[in-house]
């Protein structure tokens, strides 16, 4: 979970599994509303056929000690065998101006540097790789879209080419696995929890 400063740990950004199907209807509310609607790279829905085996990851705001809120996403999936890929990341517009927090419980006691400090992006992307390794991972991938590739460059991320996706300049980019150990999700077993999602029906 990310705290932010504020003269209370009760307001604060948990970044785990979607619990429940509100969650779930949430995380993809939320890449519509992002992927559709503002970036028009879809129409109606941007559900594709990595989804059926896709583990969803959302940050959840709480306020005074209670979830409130899903403020950001993203998915990981098994391209190959120990070959992943993340996608879909997203925030909602007025969060992500969020910084300046401090992460217990996301880096297993390790002292994280300052650069997954800057934003709930950056921590989604940390968890995201960590998770991945943590399931066995030798190669984590994602098409990222041009403005944010200086984002992943600053968080051990490489370009390997550039591609165009849904009309947008993407790069194919791949994550340097040493800056991201393998870190279980504590709140949630990942393979418990996926077996969970899949018994949740899809709302678009």
């Amino acid at each position: 979970m990310i705290y932010f400063n504020s003269n209370t740990r009760l307001n604060f950004v948990d970044i785990n599994l979607p619990n429940d199907q509100a969650q779930l209807q949430a995380y993809y509310k939320i890449r519509r509303s992002i992927f559709c609607e503002e970036q028009e790279l879809f129409q109606e829905s941007d559900f594709d056929d990595h989804d059926h085996a896709a583990i969803p990851i959302i940050a959840i705001n709480h306020y005074l000690g209670s979830p409130d809120e899903v403020v950001g996403v993203v998915r990981i999936y098994e391209e190959n065998k120990r070959e992943w890929f993340g996608g879909r990341l997203g925030v909602v517009n007025g969060y992500r101006s969020f910084s300046n927090f401090i992460c217990p419980h996301l880096f297993k006691g390790l002292e994280p540097t300052a650069l997954y400090h800057k934003s709930i992006a950056a921590g989604l992307i940390y968890r995201a790789v960590s998770l991945a390794n943590y399931l066995g991972c030798d190669k984590f991938s994602a098409h990222v879209q041009e403005q944010n590739v200086k984002l992943f460059e600053r968080l051990h991320w490489k370009v390997i080419e550039g591609i165009s996706l849904y009309g947008v300049q993407h790069y194919l980019m791949e994550a340097d696995l040493e800056a991201y150990p393998a870190t279980a999700i504590y709140t949630a077993d990942p393979l418990k929890s996926e077996q969970a999602l899949a018994q949740l029906p899809y709302v678009a």
